[in-house]
Parts: structure tokens; C-alpha cells; sequence
């Protein structure tokens, strides 16, 4: 999942500038979390159906509910590839995410997939709906930890967000660091949070710490999202790890 993200870099204007880079993975359905199932991403059609006939006979399930905005958030992260769809998808996956919510405002998974879905929305839509956004996001992935404290994912999110904005919108390095180590110490397969750490220790110039965060992606032997780690986050690692090489 490319927020999967994808999720990865959505400018707003030249001065404020997010890295959707954290994959927000949910804790729902889980498509690909620790395995690939057979035809994947193009599995997640039948996901979806099979969805849509449940929600037919209790349309307030809450699992189906959040189950349909996880499979969304994943359509639009590892399927499609039309600007356009990608938006629907995320689009309809904040729709599930709010039923979710007026059925369990306290549901920490709902506050989570609505935050990863707007903030992928968000990415396309580009700059006046980051502006109007960015609060929106920050708040539900906040509220998501402070109802499941241990919430990997979330740490992941918002981590890879207090990184990249700036101050004046809440953008905070130390605070930033303390989410990703958090994320890595709640659950260590989560690689994304890893290569996000790698950044922020290499803009510090620890090269050293980038390094062990990088080869712990690369040598993963159980990386959470495998169809993400093999085409995204693997080659990133590499890539990064070639960068600093020689310093």
C-alpha cells in the first residue's frame, strides 16, 4: 500500500510540504498483511463484492463497514492507477469510515482508515484541500491513539507526518521519532515506519542508525504488507542505503 502509501508526497505549496510516505495500513480485513494472497491487488474486486453482499443483509455491521473502507483505502493504494479512480476509491473508504464512526464514535480502526483515506484524497486533490485537511487528518489519527495507544499503524501515520510538516502546522522531529520508534517497538515487521526513521536519521546525519533502520528493511524476514515491502519498500531501502554508502 503505497499510503501506501503510497501516501507519498503531496506538496502544499512550496512551503508547506507533507510525505504521505507511512503506508497507513489498517488493522481490518488486511488483505496482504502477512502473506500475498493469490492474484493480488486484482483480488481485492472479489474482496469487495463479497463485501457488498454482506453489507446487503446488515448494512451496520460495523466490521463490514470498516472492512469496505480498509479494501477501498487498498484499491486505491495498490490497484488502480486512473488519478480518478484512486480518488473514488479513497473517497468512498472515508464514506465507510464516517458510517463506522456514527455507529462507534469511539472505534479507534474507524478514526484510523477515515484519516489514512482523507489523507490519500487529499494527496490528489493537491493544495486548497490540503490546506483545509491537514487539521482533520492530524485529529482522527491522534484520536485513534488515544483510544488504542498500541496502535502500530497510527504511531506509523502520524510519525511519518509530524516529519514532514512544517512547525507552524504542528510539525514536530523529536515528536515525530518518538511515534516511528514506538510503532517499530509495538510490532518490529512494520518496514515503513523503519525507512521513515532512516530519513529522519539521516537528515540528523546518523548515518549509522539510517543504516541499521535500512538493513532491517532489506533483511525483514516477516515484513508486514509483503506485496508493498517486494515492490516498494524493499527497492527504497536499497536505494537509500546506496545514497550513504560512502559517508
Amino acid at each position: 500500500m503505497s499510503v501506501k502509501t503510497g501516501f507519498n508526497s503531496l506538496v502544499i505549496t512550496g512551503i508547506v510540504m507533507f510525505s504521505w510516505m507511512c503506508v497507513w495500513q489498517p488493522t481490518v480485513a488486511w488483505p496482504q498483511r502477512d502473506s500475498i494472497p493469490e492474484g493480488y491487488p486484482e483480488s481485492l474486486r472479489k474482496d469487495l463484492t463479497s463485501l457488498f453482499v454482506k453489507q446487503a443483509h446488515n448494512p451496520d455491521d460495523i466490521h463490514v463497514l470498516l472492512a469496505l473502507s480498509e479494501v477501498h483505502l487498498s484499491m486505491g493504494d495498490d490497484l488502480l492507477t486512473k488519478k480518478n479512480e484512486r480518488l473514488s476509491a479513497y473517497e468512498m473508504g472515508v464514506k465507510y469510515a464516517q458510517q463506522a464512526l456514527a455507529i462507534q464514535p469511539e472505534n479507534a480502526e474507524a478514526h484510523f482508515l477515515y484519516a489514512a483515506n482523507l489523507g490519500n484524497a487529499t494527496q490528489i486533490k493537491g493544495y486548497a484541500a490540503g490546506m483545509m485537511n491537514v487539521g482533520e487528518i492530524l485529529s482522527h489519527v491522534r484520536t485513534a491513539l488515544a483510544l488504542a495507544p498500541n496502535h502500530a499503524p497510527a504511531h506509523q501515520m502520524l510519525g511519518g507526518l509530524l516529519a514532514e510538516l512544517p512547525w507552524m502546522l504542528g510539525g514536530d522531529v523529536e515528536d515525530a521519532q518518538a511515534h516511528l520508534e514506538k510503532a517499530i517497538a509495538i510490532d518490529e515487521q512494520y518496514t515503513n515506519a523503519r525507512i521513515l526513521l532512516a530519513k529522519l536519521f539521516i537528515k540528523q546525519d546518523k548515518l549509522q542508525a539510517a543504516r541499521d533502520q535500512l538493513l532491517a528493511v532489506i533483511h525483514a524476514p516477516t515484513p508486514h504488507y509483503p506485496y508493498t515491502w517486494k515492490n516498494q519498500f524493499l527497492p527504497e531501502a536499497q536505494a537509500l542505503l546506496k545514497t550513504i554508502a560512502d559517508h
